[in-house]
């Protein structure tokens, strides 16, 4: 599927006008997809909480957003002997496919839930927040 992109500023960063939601799942799907078709909503919460701060880590990294501690922060906590080893491999795994498949994607995930879908299962839903730098000037 070809992505379009709209040009949010002059600092030629561009933001994808595909839903931060779609491509939030896209990102963590090697995680989410181990879940099964209709995961208990704890445990797809817990997986989205994992795939979300990754997400947000490697963005706020961006220069464009200039706080790579949240990134750091992670890599820290990963180093710890008693972080667990499948959380160790999650990052490693979602950070390489942020890289290839991302890594031009400025926006953070804000406030985010998951919903029933009124069919049995959930939805996701999630605001992105965009770089001070990239809003409209007044």
């Amino acid at each position: 599927m070809t992505q379009r992109k709209r040009k949010a500023s002059t600092h030629g960063v561009v933001i994808p006008d595909r839903k931060i939601s779609e491509t939030i799942l896209d990102f963590g799907e090697p995680l989410l997809s181990q879940l099964g078709p209709a995961p208990p909503i704890e445990v797809a919460e817990n997986a989205l909480r994992i795939v979300i701060t990754v997400w947000n880590a490697h963005v706020m990294a961006m220069s464009v957003w200039g706080i790579p501690e949240h990134l750091a922060h992670v890599q820290d906590l990963l180093r710890d002997p008693i972080a667990p080893q499948g959380m160790k491999d999650a990052f490693a795994a979602l950070s390489v496919r942020r890289r290839e498949k991302f890594s031009e994607d400025p926006r953070a995930v804000g406030e985010w839930s998951i919903v029933p879908d009124g069919h049995g299962g959930h939805q996701f839903r999630c605001d992105a927040r965009v770089p001070p730098s990239l809003l409209p000037e007044p």
